[in-house]
């Protein structure tokens, strides 16, 4: 069983690809515009982010009767984020395409922007050389 799970994982992964790369070349032959780049993926990632970050501040908050504000405005600018992103494909391309786009855009870059996100750190880390801290 586990062996059917790993290659229907990896046949997923190898369709969602070729989705993805469909998509990229209808909409540059059809509206010279591409979806799945690095901007949009920067852009959504950011708002992800923030949202998630806005909202266990704000849930933190609530819990400690602490000032809301902080959580609302970055959940609001995260909205911004990808709001933007989403008027960006409408504008480049027409309303439906867009919309519809945008929405398989974001399912799809929700995990790559948690993945991305914990790279990221571990570059980091990694980067500044980061050594365990040991107790003597």
């Amino acid at each position: 069983m586990k062996v059917l799970f790993i290659l229907g994982f990896i046949t997923a992964v190898i369709v969602l690809i070729a989705i993805v790369i469909w998509i990229n070349n209808y909409s540059e032959r059809e509206y010279n515009y591409e979806f799945f780049n690095w901007g949009n993926y920067v852009a959504t990632a950011i708002g992800y982010f923030l949202i998630w970050y806005g909202d266990s501040w704000f849930n933190e908050a609530v819990i400690n009767n602490g000032d809301l504000l902080n959580g609302q405005l970055l959940i609001g600018i995260g909205l911004v984020f990808l709001v933007s992103v989403l008027y960006i494909h409408i504008k480049n391309t027409n309303f439906l395409f867009g919309v519809v786009i945008g929405a398989f855009q974001f399912i799809v870059y929700l995990p790559l922007a948690i993945f991305g996100f914990i790279g990221l750190l571990m570059a980091v880390a990694w980067l500044m050389d980061t050594k365990p801290v040991y107790r003597i």
